[in-house]
């Protein structure tokens, strides 16, 4: 008898995992565009990591993120929602973009818009995700360490096997997330990056 595969839900926390990678990949001085990844086929390749090949089986991407505002920055908001709507082609089953509305400072018109609660999202999708048995291991992709306690949570509540966390990896960015006790991580190497990436200026139809 086949064993059953192991359902993989991939969480990914957009706007931290495409600056880290500009960052450890050396692509800060480049175009926006660069940095930008298939969040999929990302995924795809957390559900057949940590051993699990074939058995892997993925369930659910959700790709959370900041929207800006249409009424203050409407370029902005049309290059996510036009990535946001190319994620969405490659499987319309599977991939999931979380938004949450940026935060804009109504004193200082000239400030940078914030994300506000991306991690906590983020936290409660994996958190419900395994709780739920809707999926057998919740993969974190982030350098965020906010979401040290629910990794920590769900490996005390279901076990270490039940998550898992991903970072990117170069020899001048060794920073992942080192929840305690330890859980399976994914080291993303710039090999890896550029067989995923997607150098797509979204800012122009």
């Amino acid at each position: 008898m086949n064993a059953s595969p192991t359902r993989v839900a991939v969480y990914i926390d957009w706007q931290n995992a495409y600056k880290t990678a500009r960052e450890a990949f050396g692509m800060q001085a480049m175009p926006n565009e660069h940095g930008n990844f298939s969040p999929l086929q990302m995924a795809r390749l957390f559900a057949a990591g940590n051993g699990r090949g074939q058995s892997g089986e993925l369930v659910r991407v959700e790709i959370h993120r900041g929207l800006p505002s249409q009424k203050f920055d409407q370029r902005g908001y049309a290059a996510n929602r036009r990535q946001s709507a190319a994620w969405i082609k490659e499987n319309r089953e599977l991939v999931i973009p979380r938004m949450r509305p940026l935060r804009y400072d109504p004193y200082d018109p000239t400030a940078r818009p914030t994300e506000k609660g991306i991690d906590v999202q983020i936290a409660i999708g994996a958190l419900e995700a395994v709780l739920t048995k809707r999926c057998d291991v919740a993969v974190v992709f982030s350098h965020d360490t906010d979401l040290l306690p629910a990794i920590e949570t769900i490996a005390r509540l279901k076990g270490r096997q039940a998550v898992e966390t991903a970072s990117w990896s170069s020899p001048s960015f060794p920073f992942r997330l080192r929840p305690k006790p330890l859980v399976a991580h994914h080291d993303i190497s710039e090999q890896v990056f550029r067989r995923v990436e997607t150098p797509v200026n979204y800012a122009y139809p």
